[in-house]
């Protein structure tokens, strides 16, 4: 499967009922720690300032992104959804669903993320960043129902290669064939094995780290 990068920005997340806005001390220490990637610390006072003022977007919006920096994308996902609902301005509302469309490919939701970046270019339809991951986001479903599909006929293959039983007992008269006993490979056929074996677990090996770094992408934030 290609590598695919996906464009993500987790940003604080500001909304301009008034000129000058309260900030919650908790949620000014809650961005330090972001900065400094201290996402542990930077939850907990998010959680702090949630606690005096649990309907806060700013302080929810942000303990979204250091959950999902923390790699915990179904607990920032949920979040993200339930801020969707709120009447937020549509530019602010364009970033919640463009996070959105992040957390759901990190749970490898491909087709939840894919109708989050719809509803974000909706709002922001010039967005060249959810156009891009919206762009991936198809290609990463297209290739795993291709691959579906390719293990469906395999198993299909596999089931058509089964022996009928009515067949097994004339199988068994017209092919005596003996097996070949494990003492009679040879030293260089068996290294020869070891060597394949060896050769298939690196390549599995490789394509699931290149598969985790294709779910868990990383990228430098883009502010506000």
């Amino acid at each position: 499967m290609k590598c695919i990068t996906i464009i993500i920005f987790l940003v604080n997340f500001t909304v301009l009922h008034s000129v000058a806005q309260y900030v919650n001390p908790d949620v000014r220490r809650g961005n330090r720690e972001f900065k400094s990637e201290n996402y542990t610390e930077a939850e907990m006072n998010y959680r702090k300032a949630l606690e005096e003022n649990p309907q806060s977007l700013k302080a929810l919006y942000n303990l979204a992104s250091a959950l999902y920096k923390q790699g915990r994308y179904d607990e920032a996902a949920n979040i993200l959804d339930g801020i969707s609902r709120l009447d937020v301005p549509d530019n602010r509302q364009a970033d919640i669903y463009h996070n959105l469309g992040n957390a759901r490919l990190g749970n490898q939701q491909i087709q939840e993320g894919i109708e989050a970046y719809k509803n974000a270019l909706r709002l922001r339809p010039h967005d060249n960043d959810t156009r891009h991951n919206l762009a991936m986001a198809m290609q990463l479903l297209q290739e795993q129902d291709e691959q579906q599909q390719q293990d469906g006929d395999d198993q299909q293959d596999d089931q058509e290669q089964q022996p009928q039983d009515g067949d097994d007992e004339q199988q068994d008269e017209q092919q005596q064939e003996p097996q070949p006993r494990p003492d009679q490979i040879s030293p260089e056929d068996a290294q020869r094995i070891l060597d394949a074996l060896k050769q298939q677990e690196q390549e599995i090996q490789e394509k699931i780290e290149r598969e985790e770094r294709q779910r868990r992408p990383e990228r430098p934030l883009r502010e506000w």
